[in-house]
């Protein structure tokens, strides 16, 4: 109970009035500061910025210039803090010179506002860029005062400041300035003080972030239209109408340009009629696919890399494959295919059973023709991944087997032969350019091989039986995405090793944190990064990509995005946690280029930026003794860590830059997890 009693104290701490912040002039800090109306800070011990005010990693008040680093093709960002009421603020960036010219072009400005929580009260956790993209919203006033979203009184502004560096920068040092206004009066200029390091981040990130959706985001805002309308083979598709491209496109590009991706579930969750694929008609080897168009005119700007500043598609999409496409696509349980006489005697592949072999053509004949058309439209960036979602439900579906977190000897039998039905189905993909990874998202895993913070063994509390159902058998030879619930990775890190293989992706399944994080230290977001480097893992899934309005933020809600609707926009709103999301997996393309340089030394300062401790999960803390991973809870480090990582992938040392290491500075790093899964 130790650490929650901390948090609890920490969230006291942070509220405690900052009597310095009014009388303090304009200054610069990190963008992970969470930062509440009257000033204090959520991670700095006592909630007052003090000696930060005049000197941090980002800023020196002496000479009123604020320091950023950057590869190229990435950005990078700070908050201004404005210690003043008025109206109309806003910020201006000249062009910074250097070896070349970085246009003013390339910087953005946005109001960070608080959402409110029903427990916490005000969190620092909203958006709102001045670009006029939001209703022409360009300037703030403080305190804020726009309708829609908490007015939250707050006695300082705060405005994030980014600049995303162009690919084709020259590295060196460049200089500018950035104004800030209030109407048409200057009420500051500071000096922009930027190096650009001589390497540059991959348009697709090496990390996979995904924000998870059952269901595409224009469904939040109006009546639902989707591509695939009817029931059954044969039905016809859809054109998506213009206003619902828009809306989603929107949420798309906002996940995109922050380095993440949207991954929506194609198809109902548990009864697996399509919403979103090509419809079909036949079965067997007569079955074949309609109609290209109408699915491609929606899809293909997303696939194409078209609605984002990266030009770059999205890491992973989900397919529509399930037990229930392209076979029958029907609604009602009783229409689909029954799996349950197959219960305890699922073949381990297709060939072995005759009352299968139509479902089994049905699948291979329509995956021939997705794998002929992907390769033709050049869709070949992408990882199409195939997920069973489905769990045992005799209102909605046929299938005896929880396909989705499995638990139970035949569910991994049964995974094992739809997954093996597949993998032969899309056999041809891999010489035709276009990838297939069959995906399995695990809530139990390897629950009695847990090691303790020391390093001792233990085991889930509540286990189940996949080592006694001796899981990886049957799905080691067919799963190539595991998706698995943070609190057993962490527990069971040790045995990630075993399950690397060239199309192998490890991934920690969480929550997205609006629901209790969004009120403690911000840093646990930034630090995904660092943690996946010091775990193994490769790649996040966040549940869910959520539109919650920022006026209500309920216990239940998982959210990565807010809802515009409350300001009469119809789209998304970005959060405090995607900005940190977005350095997080820049920061692991940092690690794993420094990686392969020196891979001694990178890997020093993962671990100085990490620790091994008890699970954040109070129940497996207390009643498995579970071991789980913290990130530093110092701020300052975090820009620290990533110039000995770029010293590394540069051979250039900069001077004076040391890891201080967690510090009594600052409060703990990290909130209690929530277990997302089938319990």
């Amino acid at each position: 109970m130790r650490i929650i009693f901390i948090l609890i104290f920490c969230c006291f701490a942070a509220t405690v009035t900052n009597s310095n912040s009014a009388a303090q002039e304009i200054f610069v800090v990190s963008d992970v500061y969470g930062i509440l109306p009257d000033g204090t800070c959520l991670e700095l011990a006592g909630g007052d910025f003090g000696e930060f005010n005049n000197k941090n990693v980002h800023w020196d008040a002496g000479t009123k210039t604020i320091r950023l680093f950057a590869a190229k093709n990435e950005e990078v960002a700070v908050q201004i803090i404005i210690p003043k009421t008025g109206k109309g603020f806003y910020g201006k960036m000249s062009e910074l010179s250097g070896p070349s010219t970085i246009e003013s072009n390339r910087a953005t400005f946005s109001a960070m506002a608080w959402v409110n929580h029903v427990t916490l009260g005000l969190c620092p956790d909203l958006v709102i860029p001045l670009n006029g993209s939001i209703n022409g919203i360009t300037t703030f006033d403080i305190p804020i005062s726009l309708s829609g979203i908490p007015n939250p009184n707050n006695n300082i502004g705060i405005m994030l400041f980014e600049v995303w560096v162009p690919k084709s920068a020259p590295a060196g040092d460049y200089k500018g300035t950035v104004s800030i206004l209030e109407g048409e009066v200057e009420v500051e200029k500071l000096t922009v003080d930027l190096t650009v390091f001589d390497f540059a981040l991959p348009g697709m990130p090496t990390f996979a972030f995904e924000l998870m959706a059952y269901g595409m985001p224009s469904e939040n805002f109006e009546a639902k239209t989707y591509v695939n309308a009817g029931s059954g083979l044969g039905a016809g598709a859809n054109k998506i109408p213009e206003r619902t491209r828009k809306t989603d496109y929107q949420v798309y590009q906002l996940a995109l340009d922050n380095r993440c991706f949207v991954n929506a579930l194609p198809y109902s969750s548990q009864r697996g009629y399509p919403r979103y694929a090509y419809p079909t008609e036949g079965k067997g080897e007569n079955a074949s696919i309609m109609s290209y168009d109408e699915w491609d005119d929606f899809f293909s700007p997303i696939l194409d890399g078209n609605v984002n500043k990266f030009g770059e598609p999205p890491a992973h999409f989900l397919m529509p494959f399930n037990i229930n496409y392209p076979y029958l696509c029907e609604r009602r349980p009783e229409d689909q295919f029954d799996f349950f006489p197959f219960k305890t005697t699922i073949p381990d592949g297709p060939g072995e059973n005759p009352a299968l072999q139509e479902f089994e053509l049905t699948y291979k004949t329509i995956a021939d023709q997705f794998v002929n058309h992907f390769a033709e439209k050049g869709w070949t960036k992408t990882q199409f991944e195939i997920f069973n979602n489905q769990k045992p439900n005799d209102q909605r579906n046929r299938t005896p087997w929880k396909l989705d977190e499995p638990t139970d000897l035949s569910d991994y039998k049964g995974i094992h032969y739809i997954l093996n039905t597949a993998r032969r189905a899309f056999q041809t993909a891999q010489q035709r350019g276009v990838q297939i990874r069959n995906r399995v998202d695990i809530g139990h895993f390897n629950c009695d091989r847990f090691l303790t913070p020391e390093g001792e063994k233990t085991r889930c509390y509540k286990s189940k039986g996949y080592n006694k159902y001796d899981a990886d058998r049957y799905l080691k030879e067919v799963v190539d995405h595991w998706v698995i619930g943070i609190t057993h990775l962490e527990a069971a890190q040790h045995a990630l090793p075993e399950y690397k293989n060239p199309t192998s992706m490890v991934m920690a399944y969480g929550t997205a944190g609006s629901s209790f994080a969004i009120g403690f230290h911000y840093g646990q977001f930034v630090g995904v990064g660092f943690k996946a480097a010091r775990i193994g893992t490769s790649g996040k899934i966040m549940y869910k990509l959520g539109l919650d309005s920022p006026l209500r933020i309920r216990e239940s809600d998982h959210s990565t995005f807010y809802s515009g609707s409350s300001l009469g926009f119809e789209g998304a709103l970005p959060s405090h946690r995607l900005k940190l999301w977005r350095n997080a997996v820049n920061d692991f393309d940092y690690i794993m280029a420094a990686m392969k340089i020196n891979e001694t030394a990178a890997t020093t300062i993962v671990d100085r930026m990490t620790k091994i401790g008890p699970s954040a999960s109070p129940k497996y803390r207390d009643r498995s003794n579970a071991r789980g991973y913290w990130f530093t809870n110092n701020v300052e480090d975090i820009v620290r860590a990533k110039l000995k990582l770029a010293a590394i992938i540069t051979g250039t040392e900069f001077s004076g830059i040391d890891i201080t290491g967690f510090s009594e500075k600052f409060n703990p790093c990290g909130s209690e997890d929530q277990i997302v899964g089938y319990d």
